[in-house]
């Protein structure tokens, strides 16, 4: 709904003409609720005619009930079933009423039948129609047999259109029930005391009922053929409502059902389409019997000769036709022709009227493209033309046609006049004459036209179809002669003169008007064609016929001689083309002449492949198959064409000089001018020549000297003049006499001009006439600047140098930079000059200022020169300590004695014999020292040798001095490096030889864990050097083990878990480890870092970490290089423990590496079959592994302790596939002369180990000798072993098979642990078997036992077992339990929304709820079970009412623990469990020690949802005091609420106005009520619509959609809280609200008033 009723009127009143907008929303308002009051009437309208057309619908369906009933009689009381009628609800209803209200209507999904059209008035017989004697005795018409008159055919289709109108309209009692069962439905008021439509259907159900007693059927065949019943058609039945109107329109009725068709004919219309000529076609004739009673039938032939009918196939003997039987006609058909045909044949039966049944036979005829009238066009006489035309069938029959001409038409026989290709009819021919075309085939027509004369030609060609049809096409064209006519030439043409030169044959005549060489004349020609043709042409330029002829004589064409023109100043464009029809052609005739004289020539139009007119052909010149068939004649003798000359056009043109004049004839520049600058003087050039002339101004360039024209090139019409500029550019003062030539294009001589000019050039001065620099040191540089100005408007190149006194030569002292340059006018520069000297003197010179081209000057130059003075306070220093490579430290003083400040330099590279022994450092290398001033300078010296220092020194140059300071350097003999190597907290030893012996233990290790060892390294010198470490015989190296890391991938898409990160981490270091130990010894020693450098002083911590993947005792010696010190080998011992094997099922185990899985074979049945589980084993290393396995039963009440193992030779031999032992000792015994592999190969481990330096290696210390050695240990004969008591040796029940396998290296093998249950007695309901297999492991290669001096490893029983633990249980049968579903959980969901319901009024109750889930308890067992079932709240099992079958929500939760039940054998139970969920479930997760006891936990899911999870478990108590759990799980979900913005701002708002703003409320999870509260201090400030309402339940969030109003009462700011609270939620909702009043007219427009 939009509103209330008060709203609108409430907005109605407060409508006071102050607002237009207040107007605009009520009307709107007002619109929209009239709107909708309507769409409220109709819907209440159309609900009330649904209920009427029900209500009519379900008495009319009744009343046909019972009526079938009473028919039936006690039918009815054994197969209710059957007396179904169809619903009448369509029939009731207005589909018009449903449409206007968007309502589907039942025809759109029933197929209704259609209310049946009443047929027309019956005809009446007419007594002038003629009848069958009449037309037998009386009438004289054409009969086609002895009694049957053919039809006129205009009566014929009368009455056949008289016929198919009875036939196919239907009664007219149908039209009116149709017409009046619309106005049915309309209601019809109700009068007091009328009775109902329920009584009135109860009436008229008694009344049938009683009139259907009193009703007695005959049987229709034995009627009279005008009954009523006997005439009823089959295929039009009786309407429902037709008996209840027979009283009233009987007479109507009767005259229907004579009208009513006897024989339905099938086909309706007999129709033959695809047939030939020749052949018979067959089609059948079904007529049906469509009334209630057996009928007589008689089929009169068709009249026309080309359609039969057979004999009649009738379904029984007599030709009757039962009720909805059919008899059938053969209908035969025999053409002709492909025409079409058309006939009827007449059924009689008892009835009045005949039945007629067309017959058609009309085959769809071929249709050709071709256009009736086909014009060929314009052809000249003597030519032929080919004319081609696309020619489709587009009919959908094929057809064969032929083409004669129409004189030729009609023909007896087509063939004979189609012996051709073309048929011809002149001037015109077709081909080809026959065509055979498919539907949609497509060929080519070619007609042919061949002209004799110069006129307009017609001709007539018949078409003729195989199927009779013919059709007349007109050819058409027109012969033409070709004609041509010069129409006009432009321009003035002078004739020829008296006495003049022409051409003999040439009809016209062009001259040109004289015009220089080379110049360009041209005329247009205009030739107009006069034939409606293109005709191709070319034009030749000829030599000109110059033959005197005599008076009196003509000069023959067939005499005249004519030559090409090889001049080619003629040219004629288009040279050749084609000539439009009818059109004017324009060319363009050109004249360019190249020397000076006359041309005369003669231009030939030349037509291109003209036709020559035959000769009138004579009978006896034809061929003789062209006399017989008069065929083509041009066309069989050829027509021969050639090209015409068809005009001939004489031109003349001469040529004279150019005249050119200068005005004036020579240019003289008055005064001087400077050089280098542009000076013009014009002048002018005429052009009196007869056409424009191009000229061309040569460049003079005399010397340095430049004298040009502009423009240099150019055109100047005839009788035109030109200006030009002289322009004239000097290169160095003096007087320019000269003259310039121009060049005129195609005249010899060129045009001169006379020039006479003077130059002068630039000055330049400089800026003082001296320079003095007065005090300079020597050996240093003084500057100055001086400034040159150029004082004239050209640019001046100048040149400064010092001047040599060649009596005193001593070299340029004085350098000037730039000592040349250019300067530009009236414009200055700066030139540095520097002084420099190499002795002390007072120094005087002159420098030289030269201008190329101008006017110089000279500058004097003057300087004083001294030199500076420092000493050594003290000159030599004395180092008292130093080491090799360590710098030392000491420091001197540098003193200045003069004035001059000055530059010291100390040389890095130091003097003396023992120079090259050390290297010295200064502090600062270089300096300045100002007047009277020291420095103090800090040396520091490298030692690089140990002997004494005494002949050293390091030398200082002072700039201005000759020679250097020299400062001596000594120092006793230096110290070398020394280091010492320690474990953390142990006292150091230093490499002087006299250390303790260092051990790095590692003691025992487990399996692949790692362990670390600190080395302490020292450097007791101050001397930085190298160090390297490493292994000398389990090395590894970092880098082989990084690239397998450095493959892995770095980065993820996604943060990794922490589990997951730490599998990954794991992962890597297990690759990492590979890595290092992929050198398959067993070990490896890491150490890092490995090498680096040692710092002065320096104590560096080096880690030694050991890797294993093998056990066995390990020894190993570190090796130490440090600088040039001789190698020291550190000790390393390490005994690893552990085994390498791990299984499939369970992985790598660091943590316990013996201990394999437990195998729970579960609970058996006594006495059952062996139970088998495959165990895959892996070995990672690089041996192979042979695992021998010993299974043992542990016994209850077992006091053995110990148990002495006694074994004779190998702990456990070798054995074959079928368990024998081989031979005693495979590798056999070691021996201490007998070589191992180890020995064999120890050269080439050495040297694999051998140090860079290629020393061999070191002897094995005394310390390591001193310890155990590592040699293969010796086989004793009998061995002795004593281990704690595990159990009973025995392979039953458990078994391992095989018992002994070898896990290759790297590879993997699959064992088999078998357990056969034991026979229980009758006493024992339950046993445990409990046993252990023990896997000891042997190695059978002998390099993998021992290396001797590196490692040794012990196996069989000197080595810890893999064991491996085995339970199993043997007891009866027990309770299954069966979940619905599948899993091990009864598990419950339930939402917390559903403990709302639905109070009186607008109010919400909450009330508890239960979800039932329910399982199935089976016993197994063949005796009976008794138990019992407990749980707790809020879970509960329920009993439902004996003898009563309810729903789970009527259930009513009970507890039944305390009830004992019994199971029956091989019976299942159903047990329901109920999860009752209530309000105070909600708050458990706040009270901690009560949910923690009812298994209540708070899950919060990544979409925000939450949920209380409750586990528990269903006791089952048994009989025997068994327990037995079922695991419950319940998952509430619970409802958070949420908003768009937890603060809402209204801003300012006119006092009285509201302003509105919109929140969302968002609901997670289940659905829930809320209602919403606003405290402030002032009311109804704030309002809030709705103020409550439901959030349904979804998967996702939902939202509902809050409008906030804020109106303020006073101009000032007001604030509120809007509090949202459920009775589901805890914690309410909050959100601020915040707005201000105020009188500003600016926030009237953003509000609305109230």
């Amino acid at each position: 709904m939009i509103g209330e009723d008060t709203v609108l009127s409430n907005l109605i009143k407060t409508n006071a003409g102050r607002s237009s907008y207040h107007q605009k929303y009520v009307k709107e308002l007002q619109q929209a609720r009239c709107e909708y009051e309507q769409c409220i009437k109709q819907a209440e309208l159309a609900e009330n005619h649904i209920i009427q057309a029900r209500v009519r619908s379900a008495a009319k369906e009744s009343l046909d009930r019972e009526r079938m009933k009473a028919d039936t009689g006690d039918a009815c009381d054994h197969q209710p079933a059957l007396f179904t009628v169809k619903s009448t609800f369509s029939w009731c209803v207005d589909e018009d009423l449903f449409k206007g209200c968007n309502l589907i209507s039942p025809g759109d999904y029933l197929n209704t039948q259609k209310a049946r059209v009443p047929p027309p008035a019956a005809v009446k017989s007419s007594f002038a129609k003629p009848t069958i004697a009449y037309a037998m005795h009386t009438s004289r018409e054409p009969q086609q047999d002895r009694h049957k008159l053919i039809p006129n055919p205009k009566k014929t289709v009368l009455e056949m259109n008289e016929l198919d109108d009875s036939l196919t309209f239907e009664s007219s009692s149908d039209t009116q029930q149709k017409r009046k069962a619309p106005e049915e439905t309309k209601p019809r008021p109700k009068w007091s005391g009328q009775p109902s439509a329920r009584d009135r259907a109860e009436g008229w159900e008694n009344l049938q009922r009683f009139k259907g007693r009193q009703r007695f059927l005959r049987n229709p065949r034995f009627l009279p053929a005008n009954a009523k019943q006997s005439g009823k058609p089959l295929i039009s039945p009786e309407a429902e409502g037709t008996k209840e109107h027979e009283s009233r329109s009987s007479e109507k009725q009767s005259s229907a059902d004579d009208l009513a068709p006897v024989f339905q004919a099938k086909p309706s219309v007999i129709f033959f389409s695809e047939y030939s000529v020749g052949r018979v076609y067959e089609s059948t004739l079904e007529l049906k019997n469509v009334t209630s009673a057996s009928r007589h039938v008689r089929v009169i032939p068709p009249t026309t000769p080309y359609f039969s009918v057979g004999l009649g196939r009738f379904p029984s003997d007599g030709g009757i036709v039962a009720p909805g039987m059919s008899c059938k006609y053969t209908v035969r058909f025999a053409p002709d022709s492909l025409a079409d045909y058309r006939d009827f044949m007449v059924v009689e039966t008892v009835a009045e009227r005949l039945f007629v049944v067309p017959i058609e036979a009309r085959r769809p005829p071929p249709i050709l493209t071709l256009p009736r009238v086909v014009d060929c066009g314009y052809c000249l006489v003597g030519g032929v033309k080919f004319v081609e035309l696309l020619c489709q069938n587009v009919g959908l029959s094929p057809g064969t046609f032929y083409i004669i001409p129409k004189d030729q038409w009609p023909a007896s026989n087509l063939r004979s006049l189609s012996t051709a290709y073309f048929s011809e009819q002149p001037p015109f021919a077709v081909g080809p004459c026959v065509l055979a075309l498919q539907p949609g085939e497509a060929t080519v027509v070619e007609l042919v036209f061949f002209p004799t004369a110069a006129e307009r030609r017609r001709q007539l060609f018949t078409i003729v179809c195989d199927n009779c049809q013919v059709k007349d096409v007109s050819i058409e064209g027109e012969g033409q002669l070709v004609g041509l006519e010069l129409v006009s030439v432009s321009g003035e043409n002078e004739p020829l003169g008296d006495g003049e030169a022409r051409n003999l044959t040439a009809e016209r005549f062009v001259r040109f008007p004289t015009c220089n060489p080379h110049s360009v004349q041209q005329k247009r020609l205009v030739i107009r064609s006069n034939v409606h043709l293109e005709l191709p042409f070319h034009w030749q330029i000829m030599k000109p016929d110059l033959r005197p002829v005599l008076p009196g004589e003509t000069s023959e064409p067939s005499h005249t001689q004519v030559h090409p023109d090889t001049s080619g100043v003629y040219h004629i464009s288009p040279e050749a083309g084609l000539l439009a029809p009818c059109q004017d052609q324009e060319f363009l005739l050109t004249f360019c002449p190249k020397e000076l004289r006359d041309y005369h020539s003669v231009l030939h139009l030349v037509l291109r492949d003209v036709p020559l007119l035959p000769p009138e052909p004579n009978e006896n010149s034809l061929p003789v198959h062209a006399r017989k068939s008069s065929v083509l004649h041009p066309v069989l003798t050829g027509s021969k064409v050639s090209s015409v000359t068809i005009m001939e056009v004489e031109v003349k043109g001469s040529t004279e000089p150019y005249r050119v004049l200068l005005e004036p004839h020579a240019v003289v520049i008055p005064g001087e001018i400077w050089i280098h600058t542009n000076t013009r003087k014009q002048f002018k050039m005429w052009n009196h020549s007869k056409t424009f002339i191009l000229f061309q101004w040569e460049r003079l360039t005399s010397g340095c000297h430049v004298v040009e024209v502009e423009p240099s090139a150019g055109r100047i019409e005839e009788n035109e003049c030109f200006d030009f500029d002289l322009i004239v550019t000097g290169g160095k003062p003096e007087k320019l006499q000269t003259s310039l030539f121009c060049n005129i294009q195609h005249q010899h001589e060129p045009v001169r001009l006379p020039v006479e000019v003077s130059f002068k050039g630039p000055a330049v001065t400089p800026s003082v006439p001296c320079v003095d620099f007065g005090l300079v040191r020597l050996g240093e540089h003084a500057h100055t600047t001086l400034v040159l100005t150029n004082t004239t408007p050209l640019e001046a190149s100048w040149t400064l140098k010092e001047i040599i006194n060649e009596q005193h030569p001593r070299g340029a002292q004085v350098l000037v930079e730039p000592c040349r340059g250019s300067l530009p006018p009236f414009a200055s520069c700066s030139a540095e000059l520097s002084f420099s000297s190499g002795f002390c003197q007072k120094f005087e010179t002159e420098l030289e200022l030269s201008v190329e081209n101008g006017t110089g000057c000279h500058v004097w130059v003057g300087a004083d020169v001294q030199s500076p003075q420092v000493r050594l306070l003290n000159c030599e220093l004395v180092f008292s300590e130093l080491y090799v490579g360590v710098p030392a430290r000491g420091s001197v003083t540098l003193f200045n004695q003069t004035l001059l400040p000055s530059r010291f330099t100390w040389k890095k590279q130091l003097q003396g014999r023992q120079a090259p022994l050390c290297t010295a450092a200064f502090d600062p290398s270089s300096g300045a020292l100002g007047p009277d001033a020291a420095v103090e300078v800090t040396v520091s010296v490298t030692s690089h040798t140990d002997v004494d220092l005494t002949e050293v020194a390091a030398l200082c140059e002072v700039e201005g001095m000759d020679s250097p300071l020299v400062l001596g350097l000594f120092a006793p003999r230096p110290k070398k490096l020394s280091v010492s190597y320690s474990l953390p907290g142990v006292c150091h030893s230093g490499n002087d030889g006299g250390h303790s012996a260092l051990l790095l233990d590692f003691g025992e290790v487990v399996l692949k864990r790692r362990v670390t060892r600190q080395l302490l390294i020292t450097n007791q010198s101050p001397i930085p050097a190298a160090f390297t470490l490493k292994a000398e015989f389990f090395g590894c190296h970092v880098s082989a083990a990084g690239s397998s890391l450095e493959k892995r991938p770095t980065h993820t898409k996604a943060p990794l878990h922490a589990a997951h990160a730490e599998k990954v981490e794991a992962k890597a270091h297990e690759e990492f480890m590979s890595g290092l130990l992929a050198h398959g010894k067993g070990a490896a020693f890491l150490v890092q870092p490995d090498s680096g450098q040692l710092g002065p002083f320096e104590a560096r911590t080096v880690d030694v970490t050991a890797y294993s993947n093998m056990w066995g005792a390990y020894r190993d010696r570190l090796v130490c290089e440090v600088g040039d010190l001789e190698a020291t080998r550190i000790s390393m011992r390490m005994s690893v423990k552990g085994c390498p094997l791990y299984f499939q099922m369970l992985g790598p185990r660091p943590d316990d590496q013996h201990q394999g899985p437990v195998i729970l074979f579960g609970t058996h049945l006594s006495g059952g079959d062996t139970v088998s589980r495959p165990l895959r084993i892996n070995n990672p290393t690089m041996f192979d592994i042979r695992v021998d396995w010993e299974t043992y039963n542990i016994e209850e009440n077992d006091r053995k302790l110990v148990d002495v193992v006694v074994k004779y030779g190998d702990h456990f031999p070798l054995k074959d596939a079928d368990g024998n032992e081989l031979l005693s000792g495979a590798f056999g015994l070691f021996a201490g002369n007998v070589p191992t592999a180890w020995e064999k190969n120890q050269t080439a481990a050495s040297e694999g180990t051998s140090a860079p330096d290629g020393q061999k290696r070191d002897s094995v210390s005394e310390e390591e000798e001193q310890e155990e050695p590592l040699h293969p240990a010796r086989k004793n004969l009998i061995s002795v072993h004593i281990r704690p008591h595990i159990g009973s040796l025995s392979d039953s029940p458990y078994c391992i098979t095989p018992q002994q396998t070898v896990i290759p290296a790297k590879g993997s093998r699959s064992i088999h642990v078998s357990f056969t249950p034991l026979n229980l007695s009758e006493s024992q309901r339950e046993s445990r078997c409990v046993g252990v297999a023990l896997g000891f492991l042997s190695l059978d290669s002998e390099e993998a036992v021992c290396i001797p001096g590196k490692v040794r490893r012990e196996q069989g029983l000197d080595l810890q077992p893999v064991r491996l633990d085995l339970e199993a249980t043997i007891k009866p049968a027990v309770l299954l339990v069966q979940m619905e579903e599948d899993g091990e959980v009864l598990e419950f969901n339930a939402s917390a929304g559903d403990l709302l319901r639905a109070g009186p009024g607008e109010e919400v109750a909450v009330s508890e709820f239960s979800v039932t889930r329910s399982f199935q308890l089976r016993n197994a067992a063949e005796t009976p079970l008794r138990f019992q079932l407990g749980t707790q709240p809020p879970f509960s099992v329920l009993k439902p009412p004996p003898r009563l079958r309810t729903n789970t929500s009527s259930s009513t939760p009970c507890s039944v623990h305390d009830q004992p039940l019994v199971l029956r054998p091989q019976q299942s139970m159903q047990v329901n469990v109920a999860f009752t969920c209530s309000l105070p479930l909600l708050d458990l997760p706040d009270h901690t020690e009560e949910g923690l006891a009812l298994g209540v936990r708070l899950i919060h899911a990544e979409s925000g949802l939450k949920k209380l999870r409750f586990l528990q478990n269903l006791l089952i108590h048994h009989s025997n005091n068994s327990l037995q759990k079922v695991p419950l799980c319940a998952h509430l979900d619970l409802p958070t609420l949420s908003v768009s913005t937890d603060c809402l701002g209204f801003g300012f708002c006119y006092v009285g106005h509201t302003q509105a703003r919109e929140i969302n409320l968002y609901c997670h999870g289940a659905r829930t009520y809320w209602k919403s509260l606003i405290t402030t201090s002032e009311p109804r400030v704030f309002e809030v619509t709705p103020d409550f309402g439901f959030l349904p339940s979804k998967k996702n969030s939902r939202s509902q959609c809050l409008q906030i109003r804020f109106t303020p009462s006073e101009d000032k700011a007001f604030e509120a809280s809007l509090v949202i609270q459920s009775p589901l939620v805890p914690t309410p909702v909050t959100v601020r609200l915040q707005g201000a009043g105020s009188f500003d007219e600016g926030y009237r427009s953003t509000c609305v008033s109230v």
